[in-house]
């Protein structure tokens, strides 16, 4: 295993990233607000925000404070992206609202069991908008940590297709391309990551939470503002008696802290690992909150509940996601940093090779030399 600091970052993303989704569940079945409020996307965007420009100002106060102390050089200001990566820059939130959107709407069509499990298809989906957009080529072992993925939701897909129900095909388009458009963010994000004058995970959390934010405020204003106190005045207020002003404080507090650390384990993953590992990171966690999830709501939502099936696949995905962190090459190489590291090679070879032929002749001449003496 390399040390190359894909750990710390996964570990954040699937601790926070689980309490911020089980926290979000009990936002939900609270009841605060009515759901056609879509105060979940308001509050992710807001968290996201506001929890760039908190770090970013600390970053800077502790910055500010190593320049009194040390006399340290002014640090140059980054050029403004230009071209193709600026372009890339303003498409990354288009991918994200569109993957957002798409999800919840694949969620009030089948359910969030149905999507967590089609939503793996973005593991192969990523993996193969890799290939052919970044030209990642992936190391045995981590083609090896995918199978295992896919393996692990092979098993829980079976179950559902095994099921009498009907079919939710709109739901399994909804959530294709879903995963598609959360793919296209990982990829984006690699992209921006690897170009000459890359943004900050800050920046490129910002271009995303900050016009998702101003999205949802305009839905906000058109479709639950008319309808103010019956949406959200009167059932906060009728939520917040039940749970209890502080306890509701200290709920939606830590949510939006759990956001702000899940963003920042993203920006670290995509930095370290590639959008493959994200993918595979998201599809961990699913699993992981699948199994809290049953601990903390089956006893109020059967939905939630899991048989030996979904215990086994949850196992075998959770394996697999850490098979792919523990995997060598994880940030795969690309087809020109392959010939480029083939070519110094075969230079340096030769360059030894001539060496040692000089070395042959000088030393041959001297034996002539000392002969004719």
């Amino acid at each position: 295993m390399e040390g190359d600091g894909l750990l710390p970052p996964l570990l954040q993303f699937l601790a926070a990233g689980a309490y911020y989704f089980l926290s979000a569940q009990t936002i939900i079945n609270r009841g605060f607000v009515h759901p056609d409020v879509r105060q979940m996307v308001g509050l992710m965007c807001l968290s996201d925000s506001s929890f760039c420009v908190l770090s970013g100002w600390w970053s800077r106060r502790r910055a500010a404070r190593g320049k009194k102390q040390s006399r340290a050089r002014k640090p140059e200001r980054r050029p403004k992206l230009a071209g193709f990566p600026r372009l890339a820059l303003y498409a990354l939130p288009v991918f994200d609202l569109f993957g957002l959107v798409v999800a919840f709407e694949a969620i009030r069509v089948a359910g969030s069991g149905f999507h967590q499990t089609v939503g793996g298809a973005s593991v192969p989906i990523g993996a193969a908008l890799n290939v052919l957009l970044l030209r990642t080529r992936f190391s045995y072992e981590q083609l090896s940590a995918i199978g295992v993925v896919m393996l692990g939701l092979s098993v829980k897909a079976r179950a559902l297709l095994a099921d009498d129900a009907d079919f939710p095909a709109e739901a399994f388009a909804l959530v294709l391309a879903s995963c598609f458009g959360y793919a296209m963010r990982g990829v984006t994000m690699e992209y921006l990551s690897k170009t000459k004058n890359p943004p900050s995970g800050d920046r490129m959390t910002l271009q995303m939470s900050v016009t998702g934010l101003v999205a949802w405020s305009l839905y906000f204003v058109v479709f639950a503002l008319p309808d103010f106190h019956e949406k959200v005045r009167a059932p906060f207020i009728s939520a917040t008696r039940e749970l209890g002003v502080w306890k509701t404080a200290l709920l939606y507090a830590t949510h939006a802290v759990s956001r702000g650390l899940t963003s920042k384990g993203i920006m670290g993953i995509v930095r370290v690992g590639g959008s493959t590992a994200l993918s595979l990171a998201q599809v961990t966690r699913a699993s992981v909150i699948v199994v809290l999830s049953h601990f903390l709501f089956c006893a109020d939502d059967a939905r939630q509940c899991l048989d030996r099936g979904g215990v086994f696949s949850a196992a075998l995905v959770v394996a697999g996601g850490a098979l792919f962190a523990a995997a060598k090459h994880r940030n795969g190489v690309s087809k020109t940093e392959a010939s480029k590291r083939r070519t110094l090679r075969e230079t340096s070879r030769a360059s030894r090779t001539g060496v040692a032929k000089t070395a042959a002749r000088g030393v041959t001449k001297t034996a002539e030399k000392k002969k004719q003496r």
